[in-house]
């Protein structure tokens, strides 16, 4: 786990170093939407730093959308009169 740490600390360090003056610059919604964008990687690299049995982020959105992807697709087949 602490080569796992060590290697993900070297990424997220380049990413810094690399973007280190746009995130400066970057105020309010381009922050927050920064954030957002990180999310997914940080779940993701939590789950290689731990070694976690975690589902992946394609198996989590399939949980989260499920639901929803399944009543707009009843509501399209009925032809929007729910």
């Amino acid at each position: 786990m602490t080569v796992r740490l060590g290697f993900s600390v070297v990424l997220f360090a380049a990413l810094a170093v690399a973007q280190g003056a746009s995130i400066k610059k970057m105020r309010g919604r381009e922050l927050w939407a920064f954030a957002l964008l990180m999310l997914p990687v940080l779940y993701q690299d939590a789950i290689y730093v731990k070694q976690a049995d975690w589902p992946s982020l394609p198996e989590l959105m399939g949980l989260l959308l499920k639901t929803p992807a399944t009543a707009l697709d009843r509501l399209l087949s009925s032809g929007g009169h729910g």
